[in-house]
């Protein structure tokens, strides 16, 4: 069939012909996406790194720590510095679980957050991800610390 002059095609049919029916077929050697595993780059870096994801041992270790050295300062006060030195070393942790995530995810930016200070905040800002786990456990070390300091001043007189 010849198309009239006066006929204007229509933009999804320019042939008077039907539209050929589409078949979807898989690329070989591919999987759909529902069906692969979880790309590697998902997971936190030192769960990477180590196999296992370390935040909730640390932290159960943290607070088991907090718990029998915060008992033990009720008997003994001077044990409450030991609960401060040992709040002030996870703190301390924290911040080398941090920087070692940074450079495990981009090794520039784990040199630029060591040389400033602001660069480390942005990065984290950008990638919050990294920080919320370290982050956690500092404001363990640091209530272990105030607590390490409260226990001694109450149970010293």
């Amino acid at each position: 069939m010849a198309a009239k002059i006066d006929d204007e095609p229509t933009p999804y049919q320019l042939a008077d012909d039907p539209p050929p029916k589409r078949r979807y077929r898989p690329m070989k050697g591919f999987r759909a996406s529902s069906d692969r595993e979880p790309d590697e780059f998902e997971n936190p870096a030192l769960k990477r790194f180590l196999g296992a994801d370390p935040f909730p041992w640390a932290l159960a270790l943290c607070v088991a720590i907090w718990l029998g050295l915060g008992l033990a300062t009720r008997t003994e006060p001077l044990i409450g510095f030991v609960l401060v030195a040992a709040g002030l070393i996870v703190c301390l942790l924290s911040q080398i679980w941090l920087y070692v995530s940074i450079f495990l995810e981009d090794r520039e930016a784990g040199f630029f957050s060591m040389l400033s200070g602001w660069y480390r905040v942005f990065y984290l800002y950008m990638n919050p991800e990294l920080a919320w786990r370290p982050s956690i456990l500092a404001g363990v070390g640091l209530l272990m610390a105030f607590t390490g300091i409260a226990m001694f001043v109450l149970h010293a007189r």
